[in-house]
């Protein structure tokens, strides 16, 4: 397994945030919305390598949630699963903004604005935290 891919997959997701915070401070809320999507597949797909060595090809914040979700929960991780879950049902309403966003704030005709741009990186601020906390606590008990 290669500990590069992982970096760059964290360092990819990281960017995007700032593109998502860039682009709501200039008024872009597609692109706020889009580029906090970005950022949240990115890190779960980092998670799910580290802590799985599986390389997923899912275009979905949510469906890879529920991955991750699902594989910590058969590892018997309850513990690092909940947040995740909780993420996932607490939080449907805006995962479902940002997995529109994936299209919609490209080609759609729908358009993002304040609101959403500001539900979009809350969220997906929120998902990065946790992803980095689940991702320490699984590599400090698996050592």
């Amino acid at each position: 397994m290669s500990s590069r891919y992982w970096e760059l997959l964290w360092k990819r997701a990281k960017r995007f945030l700032i593109r998502a915070e860039r682009d709501y401070s200039e008024g872009d809320y597609d692109g706020a919305c889009f580029n906090s999507e970005q950022a949240i597949q990115l890190a779960a797909k980092a998670v799910l390598y580290r802590l799985f060595g599986v390389r997923v090809r899912i275009p979905s914040s949510k469906a890879l949630l529920a991955k991750l979700r699902n594989m910590l929960y058969e590892a018997g991780k309850q513990d690092l699963a909940k947040p995740v879950d909780d993420i996932v049902s607490g939080h449907s309403k805006e995962l479902e903004l940002l997995e529109e966003s994936y299209i919609e704030g490209r080609y759609g005709e729908f358009e993002y604005f304040e609101n959403h741009g500001k539900a979009c990186i809350e969220v997906a601020k929120k998902v990065l935290e946790t992803l980095i906390r689940i991702e320490y606590e699984f590599t400090k008990t698996s050592s």
